[in-house]
């Protein structure tokens, strides 16, 4: 067609094309809601900005179906370019693969049907057909590329990332591990010693007694901390099923009563302080020892001399919460270490592991619960954990 032919053209069917792009809109979101997971549940959540986007796209194609040939051209030689760049940003905005393919495949269908449907006339439809074939086959691919490219920079990113993060644990759990060996090594060849001499004195006796003491306390020490090193390495298993009512405050009083053994290495002041009604929390209860434990512990390495650490429970009858708090007056923690409070084998320990807080996040986690930490340096600091509670209809007057 000549351009005097194609303004023509556009006087007749650009209105009607556009009244169609409004109606492709109605049924691509209708069509995308009652589709399977994730499709619907994505464009329930973003109904909004999806119907927004979906209609300035269909409105910016059905008008560049009708410009004249230069600017048509013109329109073509920069499309790739944009559409690559919209994928790149689609990508950044987390849109699942399978929600893009499925509304690109649903709006490409009704886009045709809806020009067939709109324009009667025989040579003005096929044109227009073909042109839209081209923008969108444009678009889309270069649209997909840009998407693709991103996705592949990203994993890229992350592989180097989870590389160097499993480097740093290698690294830190040979050295924990070496530091057991090393002394077993050693009370091994002290016991050998002691086994070679013909008549072994009463005090090599009670060395050698006390040599397989150390060595069984170092065994066990790396039994804790294989043990911990498969807490984090484990993956995200459905654990909420072992979830169980938990009495809360009797469980804390065993915590109590381990913790006094650390008392005596320290002197510390250790309270604890209970909501006035039995609590009850859905929890696993080994989890919910091994957490307040760690978390008490570190308290009580934080604090001086006459330090004091304070353990209280609390109900938020309102949230169904219960939260377990362990407060020092200690060193506190600065800014820049608060970032890497939770990364394994981070620490500032003399003798630590750098893996407690690790370990204490998964658990936390798998029982469906949240840790908090709050703290000023040369103040002290606040660990908050929150448990989903089993409240009753007393302990919720109570709280109010």
């Amino acid at each position: 067609m000549s351009d005097e032919e194609w303004v023509s053209v556009r006087d007749r069917w650009l209105s009607p094309l556009l009244i169609a792009a409004e109606e492709i809109v109605e049924l691509h979101m209708n069509e995308m809601f009652a589709y399977g997971e994730p499709v619907s549940r994505y464009y329930r959540k973003f109904q909004q900005q999806q119907r927004m986007g979906i209609h300035g796209l269909l409105t910016e194609a059905v008008q560049q179906l009708f410009a004249e040939e230069g600017e048509y051209t013109k329109y073509l030689q920069e499309l790739p370019r944009k559409s690559y760049v919209l994928g790149e940003k689609w990508a950044e905005q987390e849109i699942p693969q399978q929600v893009l393919l499925q509304a690109m495949y649903n709006l490409r269908h009704h886009a045709y049907e809806g020009v067939r449907r709109a324009c009667t006339e025989a040579q003005a439809r096929e044109t227009l057909l073909s042109r839209l074939h081209e923008v969108l086959s444009v678009r889309y691919h270069h649209m997909m590329r840009g998407y693709m490219a991103s996705k592949d920079q990203k994993i890229s990113h992350l592989h180097k990332q989870k590389l160097g993060i499993i480097g740093q644990m290698a690294a830190g759990m040979a050295h924990e591990v070496r530091n057991p060996l090393t002394t077993i090594c050693g009370f091994l060849q002290l016991m050998r010693k002691s086994l070679e001499q013909e008549n072994p004195s009463a005090a090599d006796r009670e060395r050698f007694v006390e040599y397989i003491q150390i060595c069984q306390h170092e065994v066990q020490t790396l039994d804790k901390l294989v043990t911990s090193f498969l807490i984090l390495a484990r993956k995200n298993e459905a654990v909420n099923n072992r979830n169980e009512i938990v009495e809360l405050h009797p469980l804390l009083d065993r915590v109590h009563e381990l913790a006094k053994h650390y008392l005596v290495e320290k002197d510390v002041n250790l309270y604890f302080h209970y909501w006035p009604e039995p609590v009850r929390v859905w929890a696993i209860p080994d989890h919910v020892e091994q957490i307040c434990h760690n978390l008490i512990q570190n308290a009580m390495d934080a604090v001086a001399t006459n330090g004091i650490v304070r353990v209280h429970t609390s109900l938020l009858a309102s949230e169904s919460t219960v939260c377990v708090t362990i407060e020092d007056n200690g060193c506190g923690i600065s800014e820049q270490r608060k970032k890497h409070l939770f990364e394994p084998f981070y620490t500032t320990k003399e003798k630590g592991t750098g893996i407690g807080l690790s370990v204490c996040k998964k658990l936390i986690e798998e029982m469906g619960g949240q840790i908090e930490v709050y703290s000023t340096e040369g103040k002290g600091t606040r660990v908050e954990l929150r448990l989903a509670a089993v409240v009753s209809a007393e302990s919720a007057f109570l709280a109010r």
